[in-house]
């Protein structure tokens, strides 16, 4: 039931990914439409560089960024009605997760959600048109590796 679980939330983040991104011929310099994505994991300081994308539809907040190597931050909530703090794990909504993505292994990628692994999303601001906000997590992998994101921040318009 569990695995069954992990492979629905990673189906359904998929989906909703491949819909809210778009093709770019970005240089790998700053991410267009002055939007930003950036965190720390286990001490490395990351930021989107290619490409941070936002999607907010009837409740459900998608923010994705990523860069040229394969690294990608991803936060998604459900039932977002105003600024303030959501909980992601077991007390948490039982949709909403936080991802980070080192490569193209399933081995690298570091999720928390209902089922394992645990953090907090900080709306600031949230208006029709954008949000910003700061995130924080403690992810698993396939092989119980663990990642400690750290300093996450976004800055997004829809």
């Amino acid at each position: 039931m569990k695995m069954k679980r992990i492979f629905f939330s990673a189906l359904l983040i998929s989906a909703v990914i491949l819909v809210s991104c778009k093709k770019s011929d970005d240089d790998g310099g700053a991410s267009p439409g002055g939007n930003s994505m950036s965190l720390t994991y286990d001490g490395t300081s990351w930021s989107a560089s290619l490409s941070v994308q936002a999607v907010s539809t009837n409740g459900v907040l998608n923010i994705t960024g990523s860069d040229s190597q394969a690294r990608q931050a991803s936060v998604v909530l459900y039932n977002v009605t105003s600024p303030g703090t959501y909980v992601v794990g077991p007390s948490g909504n039982a949709s909403n997760q936080l991802r980070w993505t080192e490569g193209v292994s399933t081995e690298q990628t570091y999720v928390a959600n209902f089922i394992l692994g645990e953090g907090t999303v900080t709306l600031t601001e949230l208006t029709a048109t954008g949000t910003k906000g700061t995130f924080s997590f403690t992810g698993y992998n396939t092989s119980s590796g663990k990642r400690t994101i750290t300093n996450g921040k976004f800055d997004v318009t829809f």
